[in-house]
């Protein structure tokens, strides 16, 4: 037994000292083709990326607090900070395989971050966003669970129908078979409300109602009719399908 505790207590002296030695830079050669990184400094334990693109998301200064031990049991833990300019805040991730946990997330920053996603559709999104989660997780680039509240404040966006939603919050909640997204808004040039289901497998459906209130100009609620279906004199739904990856 003790000689089992000693390789034991070796093992984990030497898993680190190569956690607490190696350079940051050696995580270069095990990130995935949609991930690149630049400026990175520091050791595997306690390290900084100068920037680092994320599929189409650029990031700044992320620092990171590894936990060695957790290299023990073939997964990777660590406490991540962002101080960027367009995201700034922290949370708890795991990474094992193709398995991403997050959790304790508090992130705050401009939507615009997300423009290069819009870009494909040839809309514009601004705004300011503000998101807590109790827990995220994604396997292969997929959404499959998520615990938590995305608020947004002056959200705009803009393209063939210039459309300002004012706040919109976004409730995440855990479903047997993946999530559901309940959203509704204030101080918008329409009234919000819809939920968007997603299952495991990133599959989506989202169907929601647009309705006219005092803010509304003349023309937006019957330009919003040529994406929608005409429900009422004053509401249109936006029913749409598709396929989440990250």
């Amino acid at each position: 037994m003790k000689i089992i505790i000693k390789l034991f207590l070796g093992l984990v002296i030497f898993v680190s000292a190569i956690a607490y030695f190696a350079p940051a830079s050696i995580i270069e050669k095990f990130l995935p083709s949609n991930i690149s990184a630049a400026g990175l400094s520091g050791t595997l334990l306690n390290g900084n990326v100068q920037n680092v693109i994320i599929d189409k998301i650029g990031l700044q200064n992320t620092k990171w607090t590894a936990k060695p031990l957790s290299l023990l049991i073939g997964k990777v833990q660590a406490d991540v900070s962002i101080d960027s300019s367009n995201i700034k805040g922290d949370f708890k991730t795991t990474y094992s395989g193709s398995d991403v946990h997050t959790k304790d997330i508090d992130l705050n920053g401009e939507l615009s971050l997300l423009g290069p996603y819009f870009e494909h559709y040839v809309l514009t999104i601004n705004g300011q966003f503000d998101a807590k989660f109790d827990n995220l997780h994604i396997k292969n680039g997929i959404p499959h669970y998520a615990d938590g509240i995305l608020k947004t404040s002056n959200t705009s966006i803009l393209g063939f129908v210039p459309l300002n939603l004012g706040d919109i919050s976004s409730e995440f909640s855990p479903q047997d078979d993946g999530f559901q997204i309940n959203l509704h808004n204030q101080n918008g040039e329409l009234d919000l409300d819809g939920i968007i289901y997603v299952t495991n497998g990133g599959a989506y459906n989202a169907d929601l109602t647009l309705s006219k209130n005092a803010r509304t100009p003349d023309n937006v609620l019957q330009t919003v009719q040529m994406i929608g279906k005409k429900i009422t004199e004053d509401s249109v739904k936006l029913v749409h399908q598709g396929q989440l990856g990250i």
